[in-house]
């Protein structure tokens, strides 16, 4: 069961990467729905800032630079975990130690997410962290 529940969340991470990238490309291709939005959009595009060893970036090249982050970060810890999960028959122990590690994390993601993000990625990590939770669990009582 452990190693099917480890599997369906390595699954659930990857395709939460896919669909945040969705999202992404949205994000930087959306000219904004109302004058307001587009008045906002203008204003992240504008004053760029010097981060110092002469990089300049406005506060839209951080959104757009965090937002592609979380598309790649799941789609790597999944593909990482199908890695781990194929080695696991040599290594007694790892897929559950990896399911704990995977489990605290997403943990953590979820609560960050919980107060700062809304329904639908909140929705997809409480699936991942329950998938890795659950594994861990049943890969402890064995």
């Amino acid at each position: 069961m452990s190693r099917k529940l480890f599997t369906a969340g390595c699954v659930v991470l990857i395709l939460t990467g896919l669909v945040h990238l969705l999202g992404h490309y949205q994000l930087v291709t959306n000219p904004g729905e109302t004058d307001h939005d587009r008045q906002l959009l203008a204003l992240m595009r504008a004053n760029p800032q010097d981060m110092g060893l002469g990089m300049m970036r406005t506060m839209f090249d951080f959104l757009a630079g965090f937002s592609l982050t979380f598309a790649a970060l799941p789609i790597g810890m999944g593909l990482a975990g199908f890695v781990v999960r194929r080695h696991a028959a040599t290594a007694p122990g790892l897929l559950g130690q990896i399911a704990i590690v995977y489990a605290i994390t997403w943990g953590v993601m979820l609560a960050i997410g919980l107060v700062y993000f809304f329904s639908a990625p909140d929705a997809f990590i409480a699936i991942v962290f329950l998938l890795f939770a659950a594994s861990a669990l049943t890969a402890r009582s064995r």
